[in-house]
């Protein structure tokens, strides 16, 4: 899959942040620029994403360490958030999502139109994935104990924001469909 860049999408990335921030989360943040993470690895605690697919097809997503998450939930449900729990990935794939939105109405010209799925949250610190490998009724244990990994063929265009001495990056991959 080949991944073109896309440089132009960062201010609107910051902007539909911001504004759903502002709106909806009552925390301070501040944008610190954009890369492209080049590895093919990004680890990280909480992982929420919303795909979407189109004339273009990709995904939104944020990436977390759990403090950043707890505090994200706290400020946007008004409660203590202590512990990633039903309340902590219901707002994180909530933000997401809403940053999603946010985002397609802005991008619409460039990429076309989107249809957006549910939100995902993938979230621990000590996962165990188990699968069969051929079909049959052994099994295989996959074990990722430094946080979720994510793994992708392409380049993801990473914006981190901050706030309080905590950071997040909202992370965008785009694909033109064939």
């Amino acid at each position: 899959m080949t991944t073109t860049t896309y440089d132009d999408v960062v201010e609107d990335i910051v902007s539909s942040t911001n504004e759903v921030f502002s709106t909806m989360i009552p925390m301070e943040i501040t944008s610190d620029g954009s890369f492209y993470q080049k590895e093919d690895m990004i680890s990280t605690d909480v992982i929420s994403l919303v795909s979407f697919t189109g004339e273009h097809s990709g995904i939104l997503a944020i990436f977390c360490c759990k403090e950043i998450a707890l505090k994200i939930t706290s400020s946007m449900l008004g409660i203590e958030a202590a512990e990633i729990d039903h309340d902590t990935k219901d707002a994180m794939g909530e933000v997401a999502n809403m940053i999603a939105g946010t985002l397609k109405n802005k991008i619409f010209e460039k990429f076309g139109a989107m249809h957006l799925s549910v939100p995902i949250v993938i979230a621990g610190e000590s996962l165990s994935i188990r699968s069969a490998t051929d079909g049959s009724n052994d099994q295989q244990d996959i074990k990722i104990t430094s946080g979720v990994t994510c793994n992708s063929q392409s380049s993801w265009l990473m914006t981190p924001f901050s706030s309080n001495g905590s950071s997040f990056n909202v992370g965008f991959v785009v694909k033109k469909n064939d």
